[in-house]
């Protein structure tokens, strides 16, 4: 398995904080490290990290990670790279490929063992699967279930439906996703001027392929995207498994 930790979005920091939303720290742990120590269960092959260009160079964010874990590999991403699927395709070196590949944004946590919800995804056969939790807010991206619980359509900042994606996304191979999305990119299928990873997952249901959902109860899946939200769960919530 690879894992693909995307961190290259747009910074988010900590008032007075002068470093990236990924070095943010939650009672005294980078958000980084949770993140890192969080997968270390699924024993993967590689751990990939995408970070902006210039935070690598101005906060040596390759040698962080590598400080992280023996398994880093790290690749930058320059200014005007246009969605999260656009920046998973940069390390397509790694990726293309017959291996499974997770893939997290670093800045949600979910609160459920990762070792189970990938478990249950091989258990079931998918060719993909992300982690869902019920919402209605835009800021979100969902997806339709048929009524073996399968996915039938997903879309990105527009609830089709309360199933909620948070952050996670399983794909059988690598190279299944590379050819999804660039199918999707071929179609042009952007949101707000951006190619996102879950609409991939439309490409992958044209193949007559399964994609299934794990979902978690709302309060396992936690945002990470303003200072409010790491406020409140550094308070209240801390780290779980």
């Amino acid at each position: 398995m690879n894992i693909l930790i995307l961190s290259a979005g747009s910074p988010v920091t900590r008032s007075g904080d002068e470093y990236p939303a990924c070095l943010a720290e939650i009672n005294g742990v980078p958000l980084l490290q949770l993140l890192v120590n969080k997968v270390d269960c699924l024993q993967s092959d590689k751990i990939l990290f995408a970070f902006q260009q210039s935070e690598i160079a101005k906060f040596h964010l390759n040698h962080v990670a590598e400080r992280l874990t023996d398994k880093a590999e790290i690749f930058g991403v320059g200014n005007g790279i246009q969605g999260a699927a656009c920046t998973v395709l940069l390390g397509v070196s790694f990726i293309d490929n017959d291996q499974e590949l997770l893939i997290m944004n670093a800045n949600e946590l979910v609160q459920a063992d990762l070792l189970t919800i990938v478990q249950s995804f091989r258990e079931r056969k998918l060719a993909a699967g992300t982690v869902t939790f019920h919402s209605v807010h835009p800021r979100y991206s969902y997806v339709r279930l048929d009524e073996k619980g399968l996915v039938t359509e997903a879309a990105e900042k527009n609830p089709i439906s309360d199933n909620a994606t948070g952050g996670i996304y399983w794909f059988s191979k690598g190279a299944l996703f590379v050819r999804s999305a660039m199918s999707m990119i071929r179609k042009d299928a952007r949101v707000n001027n951006n190619f996102y990873i879950c609409p991939v997952l439309n490409e992958i249901i044209l193949q007559s392929l399964d994609v299934g959902v794990y979902p978690i109860d709302a309060d396992q899946y936690i945002p990470l995207k303003n200072e409010r939200q790491f406020d409140a769960y550094e308070a209240h919530a801390g780290w779980k498994k």
